[in-house]
């Protein structure tokens, strides 16, 4: 049996309780989010569907087949995904279980393929790019001190150019 690694537990656990708050029933009770990545998936997910994917369940085809699809179409073989890729899956497999009231199956069998693609066929792209706190990064806005850094170097940067650009339409007004 495959050693259990602290970025498949993690995985594991965040896509199953992603996919069972998008599964639970509007009756019950919503759980919070335990962990910044699931607060942030929830979070994204929530915003990223446009319209509701009944049509999606009314298929024939198992929800896992669909998601399998969806993944070799988001990322094709040979290529990397990028967060906005993972997000897209993963909002995509939890609208899917949104559709019916029979999820309890599909949730584990969606959480151990996306968990496999993510941490096995896409692992080192993971990790390089940080793992779950990589994906809070990614989506979170930067934190004020960042965006001071930022701005000082940019407003030189204004009060440098713009006397130039004046002084070059002047003088290209002058030669009008």
């Amino acid at each position: 049996m495959e050693e259990e690694d602290e970025l498949r537990l993690r995985t594991r656990w965040l896509l199953t309780e992603f996919l069972e708050h998008c599964a639970q029933r509007p009756s019950s009770t919503l759980r919070p989010p335990a962990t910044p990545e699931a607060v942030v998936l929830r979070s994204l997910a929530a915003g990223s569907w446009l319209g509701t994917p009944h049509s999606w369940s009314q298929r024939q085809r198992h929800r896992v087949e669909q998601v399998v699809d969806q993944a070799e179409w988001l990322v094709p073989d040979g290529a990397e995904p990028t967060w906005f890729s993972v997000l897209a899956l993963l909002s995509f497999a939890g609208a899917l279980l949104e559709c019916e009231a029979t999820v309890d199956r599909d949730c584990q069998r969606l959480a151990a393929f996306l968990g496999g693609w993510l941490t096995r066929r896409h692992r080192a792209w993971v990790e390089a790019h940080g793992g779950w706190d990589g994906f809070c990064h990614s989506f979170l806005p930067a934190p004020q001190a960042a965006w001071g850094m930022l701005l000082a170097p940019l407003l030189m940067s204004c009060l440098i150019h713009i006397p130039l650009i004046c002084l070059w339409v002047k003088s290209w007004l002058q030669d009008v």
